[in-house]
C-alpha cells in the first residue's frame, strides 16, 4: 500500500487536506504495518506501507514532519521544481491558497526522515510534449541533486497520474521507479499504484474497548470519562459499568448515555465477577480498564494500542504512571516515584519486561491493572479469577505463563489518583501499601543494624574507659555518661 498525501494542516479545507490530528491517528494505525521506502517496497507484502507527499507544501514541514519524526517513519517527498518556495496560483481556482515548501523547509523534512523525489518542473501534462520539453520536465535540476545528494531524486510521480509510452520511456532512463494514482499497476515498478488519503481514512488492524469501572466514585467519574473522550487514539467501544454504587453514581453516569454504553449492576458483584462481566459485554481486540477515580493522559490509548500493534508477540502493554492527589507524597516516597514541578504529582517508572523480570512476575508485579491487553490472550488464560491475590496480577501471570511477552510504554500516560484509605478495595493501592510497608520495614531494620553497630562501638569505648578508670586515667563522670548513652540506645 502506497499512501499519497498533499496537505496537512490545522484544518481540512478541502478533499486534499488532512488535519494534523487525523494524520497523527493514521500514523499511529501504521504501527501494525512495516513502513518502508520505495526502494524496499514489495507490492506483494500486505504489511508494507510507503508514505508519500505530492507538491510538498509548507504545511507538510510544519505539521506532518514532526509527527513523522515522532513515529520514526521514512517518507517520500515528490517536489515540483519550478514551484519550490512559491504559492499554488496554478490551482487556486479549485484549491485554497497554500505555499509550497522552501528549500530550507525541505531540508527540515529530510532531517525528519524524508527523501526528496521528482514530480516534474511544472506539474503540467506530459503526454504530447516534444522530446526537449519532456526532457526538461522529467529531469531534476543539477542544483537539487547537488543539494540533496545520493539517495534522493531516484523516484518519479506522474502529474495527475497520467503517462504514455514516450513518457514512460523517459522515466525509465532517469529513475529507479515511478508511482501513479490513476494508471497504476502493482506488478510494474514504473507504475506502482498509490491511494490518495483524506481526513476520514483509517488503517487500523485492531480495535480497542475502554471499560470504566465505578463503585462509589461518582465524584471523580466526570474526570475519568472526560479523559477517555479526549483520547487521540481510536476507541471502538466505551463501557461504563457501575457495581451497585450507593453514592448516586448512576445519575452522573446517565449524563453520558449518548457517548458511552452504560451498565448498572443490580447487586454488587465484587471486582472479579464485575470485571468478567464487563469484558464479556465488549468485543474489541484490545481491552483496558480505567478506575473511575483515575484518568488517562490524552495519548494513553494511542500509545498503548500502538505498542501492541507493533509487538504481536506481546499479550499486554503496560505504562508508567503519574501519581497525584492528597496522599500521593506518602505513596510516592514508598515506591521511589520521581517528583515533578507540580505539587503532589509524581512519576512512577516501572521495570522493562526483560526475561529476568518476567520470570519473577509472580512474586514481583510491575504490570498495573490499567494495562491494555489482547482479548485473545485474556480468553486463552481463562479471564479474571478469584485466586487469592490481586485479580489483575493473577491474570497477567497466567497470560504470560505460556511464553507470551509484554511491552512497556515508557511514558506516564496513566494518572493514578491517591485520595483516601478507601482505595484499599482497588488492588493497585493494596500493592502500593505492601511496597510501602516492606520498604518501611527494610528501613527500620537498617536503622536497628546501625544502632547495634553504634552500641557495640560505645561498649568498646566503655570497656576501654573502665580499664583506664581502673588505672586512674579518667574520672567517674565520663564512665557514667557512657553507661547512660548505651542504655538510651538499647531502649
Amino acid at each position: 500500500m502506497i499512501l499519497c498525501y498533499h496537505k496537512v494542516d490545522a484544518k481540512a479545507l478541502s478533499h486534499w487536506w488532512v488535519t494534523a490530528d487525523a494524520f497523527d491517528r493514521q500514523m499511529a494505525d501504521l504501527q501494525a504495518y512495516e513502513v518502508v521506502t520505495l526502494d524496499d517496497y514489495d507490492p506483494a507484502n500486505p504489511d508494507h506501507v510507503v508514505i508519500t507527499f505530492d507538491g510538498i507544501y509548507a504545511n507538510v514541514a510544519i505539521f506532518a514532519g514532526p509527527i513523522l519524526a515522532k513515529w520514526g517513519y521514512p517518507f517520500e517527498l515528490f517536489v515540483i521544481g519550478d514551484w519550490i518556495g512559491r504559492d499554488n496560483t496554478f490551482d487556486q481556482h479549485i484549491e485554497p491558497p497554500a505555499r509550497f515548501a522552501s528549500l530550507a523547509e525541505l531540508d527540515s523534512l529530510v532531517r525528519c526522515g524524508g527523501r526528496v523525489q521528482w514530480h516534474t518542473c511544472s506539474h503540467g501534462a506530459l503526454a504530447g510534449l516534444d522530446p526537449a520539453q519532456l526532457a526538461r520536465e522529467v529531469t531534476p535540476t543539477a542544483a537539487l541533486r547537488e543539494r540533496f545528494g545520493d539517495g534522493h531524486l531516484r523516484w518519479f510521480a506522474y502529474p495527475h497520474g497520467e503517462h504514455d509510452e514516450a513518457v514512460r520511456a523517459a522515466i525509465e532512463q532517469r529513475f529507479d521507479g515511478a508511482v501513479s494514482v490513476v494508471q497504476g499497476s502493482a506488478g510494474d515498478r514504473y507504475t506502482l499504484p498509490r491511494s490518495e488519503i483524506d481526513e476520514d481514512a483509517g488503517f487500523s488492524r485492531s480495535t480497542v474497548a475502554v471499560i470504566v469501572a465505578n463503585y462509589n466514585y461518582g465524584r471523580f467519574l466526570p474526570e475519568a470519562l472526560d479523559s477517555v473522550f479526549r483520547q487521540t487514539g481510536r476507541i471502538s467501544e466505551i463501557l461504563v459499568i457501575d457495581d451497585a454504587s450507593s453514592d448516586g453514581s448512576q445519575e452522573i453516569m446517565r449524563r453520558y448515555e449518548d457517548r458511552a454504553r452504560l451498565e448498572f449492576n443490580e447487586r454488587n458483584l465484587g471486582i472479579v465477577d464485575n470485571f468478567r462481566k464487563a469484558v464479556g459485554l465488549t468485543t474489541a481486540d484490545y481491552v483496558v480498564f480505567l478506575g473511575a477515580d483515575n484518568r488517562m493522559r490524552s495519548d494513553f490509548v494511542e500509545r498503548a494500542k500502538s505498542a501492541l500493534d507493533a509487538h504481536p508477540e506481546a499479550a499486554v502493554a503496560y505504562t508508567d504512571m503519574a501519581i497525584f492527589g492528597p496522599r500521593s507524597p506518602t505513596l510516592a516516597q514508598s515506591v521511589g516515584a520521581e517528583p515533578t514541578a507540580a505539587d503532589d504529582v509524581f512519576v512512577w517508572r516501572f521495570a522493562d519486561p526483560t526475561a529476568e523480570a518476567l520470570a519473577t512476575l509472580g512474586e514481583r508485579n510491575f504490570i498495573h491493572g490499567s494495562s491494555m491487553y489482547r482479548r485473545a490472550d485474556y480468553d486463552a488464560a481463562g479471564g479474571y479469577a478469584d485466586a487469592g491475590r490481586p485479580e489483575d496480577h493473577d491474570l497477567f501471570v497466567r497470560m504470560l505463563a505460556g511464553g507470551r511477552g509484554a511491552v512497556r510504554v515508557a511514558e506516564p500516560v496513566l494518572e493514578y489518583r491517591q485520595h483516601s484509605e478507601e482505595q484499599a478495595n482497588t488492588r493497585l493501592a493494596a500493592q502500593l501499601e505492601v511496597v510501602y510497608q516492606t520498604r518501611r520495614a527494610d528501613d527500620l531494620a537498617a536503622q536497628q543494624a546501625a544502632a547495634g553497630e553504634l552500641v557495640a562501638a560505645l561498649r568498646g569505648e566503655y570497656d576501654a574507659l573502665a580499664q583506664a578508670q581502673a588505672q586512674a586515667a579518667v574520672g567517674a563522670g565520663d564512665l557514667e555518661w557512657l553507661r547512660n548513652r548505651e542504655a538510651m540506645l538499647q531502649a
